[in-house]
């Protein structure tokens, strides 16, 4: 009889409801179905909330799975007779027999489009893809839900199909940030994060201010120079050399009189011997950096990393935990071929 009952007990947790209504089980679509409601779950985290799907009928409600044609994505909507739903939202107005699902968050029937659960356009037989963040039909160009140009004749992506610069008649932009004053007749992709128009060069949606275009030159990593300045992004990397400046990483860099973390001079540091060790680290014949910090007493010549993204490194004699030696740890007993995991200012772990 205990069986009996621990084992009804477990069907009324997994299938049954809390005390406040709520059902305990979902299926993998989210929705589960009663005698009388249509619920929908939410996860958060480890936990969910659930809501009734209003207006659901539960006699006729079912949950249909739809694959985009145009990108192969997944999602997944309840219908009844009479209604579509996204999640626990209606999808007013949607027209059971004709609806489908286009791509993101976008579905359509033979009346309209719709962005989630609202409803974005009347005009269906023009709705088109721009990119995987913009859409448009005759009258608008939108992201998301949102109208973004009025010149949807106009609005072109500037580049290839992995350019993020788009113009309209009006306006630039890259990505959904307006690049201000920029002119769209002249504007121009040159590559990656770079654009022009006859007047200003771009780094994303920002002026590269006082740059040259005629000796204008995209490095890598974000770099750039001209005939008299070298450039970070969109900043000038003041008292840089163009003649002699070298991308060693994303971080490092040097030329003829400096070296330079970022932005920023390291003026301790030696170029002639300067060079990146790991990511984040880097020496000279004297000395060991991570990031722009002098890890103090650290031996060039016998400077390891142990692992980089922790922040764990040694020479011959000490430890370190970023820039600070960890007292009382001696390298030389560390086991050969053990992956170090992590390291504090006590100590350095290795995997098991």
């Amino acid at each position: 009889m205990l069986r009996k009952l621990l084992f009804f007990s477990l069907l009324s947790s997994l299938f049954g409801c809390n005390s406040d209504g709520k059902p305990n089980w979902f299926s993998s679509d989210g929705y589960h179905v009663t005698k009388d409601k249509v619920w929908f779950k939410t996860s958060e985290g480890i936990s969910y909330s659930a809501n009734v799907v209003t207006g659901a009928d539960p006699k006729t409600f079912v949950a249909r799975d739809f694959i985009s044609k145009k990108t192969g994505e997944r999602m997944t909507f309840g219908f009844d007779q009479q209604h579509v739903f996204l999640g626990a939202a209606l999808i007013e107005g949607a027209e059971v027999s004709s609806f489908d699902y286009l791509f993101g968050n976008y579905s359509k029937d033979k009346n309209a489009i719709y962005y989630f659960s609202g409803k974005l356009t009347t005009d269906v037989a023009n709705f088109t893809w721009v990119s995987q963040d913009f859409v448009k039909d005759t009258q608008h160009v939108y992201f998301g839900g949102n109208i973004y140009s009025d010149d949807p004749s106009h609005f072109t992506r500037v580049g290839g199909e992995t350019s993020n610069f788009f113009k309209d008649s009006y306006k630039c932009w890259y990505g959904i940030s307006e690049i201000p004053d920029a002119d769209p007749a002249t504007f121009r992709f040159i590559q990656s994060s770079y654009a022009a128009d006859a007047k200003q060069l771009y780094y994303e949606s920002n002026y590269i201010i006082g740059a040259d275009q005629k000796s204008f030159v995209v490095l890598e990593k974000d770099y750039s120079k001209d005939a008299r300045y070298v450039y970070r992004k969109s900043e000038r990397i003041n008292g840089a050399d163009p003649h002699t400046f070298q991308v060693l990483d994303s971080d490092y860099n040097k030329d003829a009189h400096h070296c330079y973390y970022l932005s920023e001079i390291m003026p301790t540091a030696d170029p002639a011997t300067f060079k990146v060790v790991a990511e984040g680290y880097a020496k000279d014949e004297r000395q060991v950096f991570i990031s722009a910090q002098v890890i103090i007493g650290a031996d060039p010549a016998t400077f390891r990393v142990l692992n980089a993204s922790a922040g764990c490194s040694c020479d011959a004699k000490y430890a370190y935990s970023l820039s600070n030696r960890i007292q009382g740890v001696d390298p030389n007993k560390f086991e050969k071929g053990k992956k170090c995991v992590s390291c504090n200012g006590t100590s350095v772990n290795f995997e098991n």
